[in-house]
C-alpha cells in the first residue's frame, strides 16, 4: 500500500479553497477532505485557521457558513494527523509563519504548501522540505 503524502497548508490555501472552485486550493482541499493525502496540523494552527475563518471579510463570501465552518472544525479534528510541535523554527520574516515551519519540521511533512510569496515562498524549502504553490502541489500529487 503506497503511503499517503504529508502536507503542512497555510492558511491562506485554506481559506481559497474554501472561497473558490476549481482552482488549486479548492483541489487541494478535496483531497484532504476525501483523504488522498494527509493534512498535518497542530493546535496552534487549528486555533490559527478557525480564527482566520471567522473574520468579517471571510465569513461574508456565501460559501463560508457556520455549517461550512463546523464540518471544517470536525475535519480538523477527526481526519488530520495531529503533530506535538517541539521545535521552534524562526526563519520566515513573518513571526507568524514560524509554526508553518516548525510544524513541517516535526511532523516530517513530505510539502509545505502556501501562496505566501513574501515570506514562506522566498524560503524555497525547510530541513529539505520544499515550500511549494498550490498549483505546484495539485501538479505533484496530480490531482
Amino acid at each position: 500500500m503506497e503511503s499517503k503524502l504529508r502536507l503542512v497548508v497555510d492558511t491562506n490555501i485554506i481559506v481559497s479553497g474554501l472561497m473558490t472552485t476549481a482552482t488549486p486550493p479548492a483541489q487541494l482541499l478535496d483531497a484532504v477532505q476525501s483523504k488522498k493525502v494527509v493534512l498535518l496540523v497542530s493546535d496552534e494552527v487549528v486555533v490559527e485557521y478557525l480564527r482566520v475563518l471567522e473574520y468579517p471579510h471571510i465569513r461574508k463570501y456565501k460559501k463560508i457558513t457556520d455549517e461550512v465552518i463546523r464540518d471544517l472544525t470536525s475535519l480538523f479534528v477527526e481526519e488530520t494527523e495531529r503533530i506535538e510541535v517541539l521545535s521552534t523554527t524562526k526563519k520566515s520574516k513573518d513571526p507568524d509563519d514560524d509554526k508553518f515551519l516548525s510544524l513541517a519540521v516535526d511532523g516530517e511533512a513530505d510539502f509545505l504548501i502556501t501562496g505566501d510569496k513574501g515570506d514562506l515562498l522566498s524560503l524555497k524549502e525547510i530541513e529539505h522540505i520544499p515550500i511549494i504553490t498550490a498549483r505546484q502541489a495539485v501538479e505533484k500529487l496530480k490531482l
